[in-house]
């Protein structure tokens, strides 16, 4: 079996055998949560990935949906646009359904919220009336429908709670279920299924995902350059964790000496950045600027020979040096870098990896260089002309509207705030800016995690 040799595909068959005997046998159980760790999120979308091809183990058709939870009275109807649109686009779903079924009439268009016959229906009523119909036409009552829920962005925590609530008090068919994920501490979740006991189920499983990783970085050529430094990443994260600044020295010092060794100048700029970033732990700031300032010079002698690699890299040194600057409170500093790293971004033609960077230089400029605020604002706004509407909608641009938006009213630009206002209702619905203030509304809130607020 493939899983004797890769540790991460055995911990997927531990996760896949889990459902299989708590959820499978029980077609009452309308909705399934994974109680996981936030480091294993990548492992379960590995799993969800898994489980949409021909390879998955499940006994049951597992379709997974990725539309981002804006709010509670648009979500359904979100689904429903998606699930269509996948369909209709994706010719490879459709092949192998016809060669498990020999007709296909599935009438897809029929419910799209647009269409006016369905304008006055409950949107989670017509969802699920299309899952069902779905399921007849294309799956047949052996398979169950297994809709995972795994949204890119959710902005309104409680909102989604009451959806789930509504979703639970609806007529689900026995050969549908709900699936998605919560975070072990949080329990986002436990107020819903605490109502619904008996139609609800939660999963938790034990997985070594750090000696599954453990035994990935040891496998291969033990003279290989690239195998080493996966063990001095190794190395470097457990003494990180066990505030060990010596270990992580050590290991950080023979990263560089190992990636040098390869010639490859993208992979020794890598060790520099890693290093440097397991330094912010310990706020050793002339090593770790050091570090930066090397790594990057490296970096950008690697462009004529690795430009692939080495581009996005050099975006990162220069968020890796704002945020040292930052901690620093050289404030100045920290906001030329950001806005170098944006600007990069920008010229790589990379623009989703600008927003962040020039975020924090406008945030910045406001208190340290107020005259900087009006052009690093709009530098940061001027982003949108380069961003699909789909990419708008997944990332973070929200607060970059609403401070641009609040901008031009405390300037008394009434007519293009209000224009502002009604481009983005389009795109992030008519309470984006509530939602944009709102404290838990982590989907739209800038993150930099090696950034000190």
């Amino acid at each position: 079996m493939a899983s004797e040799h890769n540790p991460i595909a055995g911990l997927i068959h531990q996760i896949q055998q889990k459902w299989i005997d708590e959820v499978s046998p029980y077609p009452q159980i309308k909705i399934a949560r994974w109680l996981i760790q936030p480091d294993q999120a990548r492992l379960f979308e590995g799993f969800l990935k898994l489980e949409s091809t021909e390879h998955g183990a499940l006994p049951e058709v597992l379709v997974t949906m990725l539309t981002p939870f804006k709010n509670e009275r648009i979500y359904a109807a979100d689904l429903i646009k998606d699930w269509i649109e996948a369909y209709t686009r994706d010719e490879k779903t459709q092949q192998k359904l016809v060669s498990v079924n020999k007709t296909i009439d599935w009438n897809a268009e029929s419910f799209l919220p647009e269409n006016a016959e369905h304008n006055s229906i409950d949107q989670t009523d017509q969802l699920i009336k299309m899952l069902t119909a779905f399921h007849a036409k294309m799956i047949g009552n052996n398979m169950r429908l297994i809709v995972a829920l795994f949204p890119y962005s959710i902005h309104d925590m409680e909102g989604l709670k009451r959806w789930l609530v509504s979703l639970l008090k609806k007529d689900i068919p026995e050969n549908i279920t709900f699936m998605l994920f919560d975070h072990v501490g949080e329990y986002y979740f436990d107020s819903v299924f605490a109502r619904f006991p008996d139609s609800t189920k939660s999963l938790h499983i034990s997985l070594d995902l750090d000696g599954a990783i453990n035994k990935i970085t040891k496998m291969g050529d033990p003279n290989s350059p690239e195998i080493q430094f996966r063990e001095c990443m190794l190395e470097m994260g457990k003494a990180v964790q066990h505030k060990n600044i010596t270990q992580v020295n050590k290991w950080g010092e023979k990263g560089l000496t190992v990636t040098q060794r390869s010639g490859m100048r993208s992979m020794f700029a890598t060790a520099h950045i890693i290093y440097a970033g397991m330094l912010f732990n310990f706020k050793v700031h002339d090593k770790i600027d050091a570090l930066l300032s090397s790594g990057l010079t490296i970096a950008k002698q690697g462009l004529q020979t690795e430009a692939a690699t080495c581009r996005p890299l050099i975006i990162q040194f220069y968020g890796y040096t704002g945020a040292s600057k930052q901690v620093q409170k050289k404030m100045k500093d920290a906001i030329t870098a950001y806005e170098k790293q944006g600007d990069l971004a920008m010229e790589y033609q990379l623009a989703a990896m600008a927003l962040t960077p020039y975020w924090q230089a406008y945030n910045l400029s406001k208190k340290n260089e107020p005259l900087r605020y009006k052009e690093l604002l709009k530098k940061a706004y001027s982003i949108k002309d380069f961003m699909q509407k789909e990419e708008l909608e997944n990332s973070s641009f929200a607060v970059i509207a609403y401070d641009y938006m609040k901008w031009l009213e405390d300037n008394q630009q009434w007519e293009e705030a209000k224009q502002t206002d009604n481009e983005f209702k389009e795109i992030y619905g008519d309470d984006w800016k509530e939602q944009v203030k709102k404290p838990g509304a982590s989907s739209i809130k800038m993150r930099e995690s090696f950034v000190v607020q």
